[in-house]
């Protein structure tokens, strides 16, 4: 048996009420009753929605992981500029119309690749440094006690010094990779 209540609204409470019952094609009553049980009791029913604190905490999580999924992206495109930008020389201007014709084909391939990981789910830059991480846990041990703090200048580094002196090898790993696919 359903008891009658009655209680007062604000004018604008009562109009999203009025809103959410013409859009979910339900009665009024039992949209102000499943939003008390909710309420009253967040350890019930696990079909509810979550209660609000733990819909916080999913978002702070969901937060976390996107703050560290976009340092990860920003550093890719920040390494990928300075040996873009570092090893590659310039073009004649005879040269330009087929590298601009080579470029925009592996263009279209590069994002048919990216495509098909967001399809899928599977970021590589997450796969790959999980792999590292699991394969070679000391991998960076050394780098992180010598790390330098993004947008700190360093000046005339010598090799073994730090981040940048691991970035040159790096780039030099990458030229040897690049002549050799050529």
């Amino acid at each position: 048996m359903k008891r009658k209540l009655s209680f007062h609204l604000s004018q604008q409470v009562a109009e999203r009420l009025e809103a959410a019952a013409r859009r979910l094609g339900a009665r009024k009553s039992s949209i102000v009753e499943d939003a008390l049980d909710r309420l009253l009791n967040p350890d019930g029913d696990e079909s509810h929605a979550a209660t609000p604190s733990r819909r916080l905490d999913q978002i702070c999580r969901q937060l976390t992981q996107l703050d560290y999924d976009l340092r990860v992206v920003s550093e890719t495109v920040a390494l990928h500029a300075r040996y873009h930008l570092s090893v590659t020389p310039p073009l004649r201007v005879a040269d330009q119309r087929a590298a601009c014709d080579l470029g925009g084909e592996r263009f279209e391939v590069f994002a048919a690749q990216v495509a098909r990981r967001v399809h899928l789910g599977t970021p590589l830059m997450t796969e790959t440094m999980e792999r590292l991480m699991a394969t070679s846990p000391d991998l960076f041990a050394d780098d992180m006690e010598q790390a330098v703090p993004l947008g700190t200048q360093v000046k005339n580094h010598e090799p073994g010094a730090g981040v940048s002196a691991a970035a040159d090898g790096e780039a030099e790993e990458f030229i040897t990779a690049r002549d050799r696919d050529q």
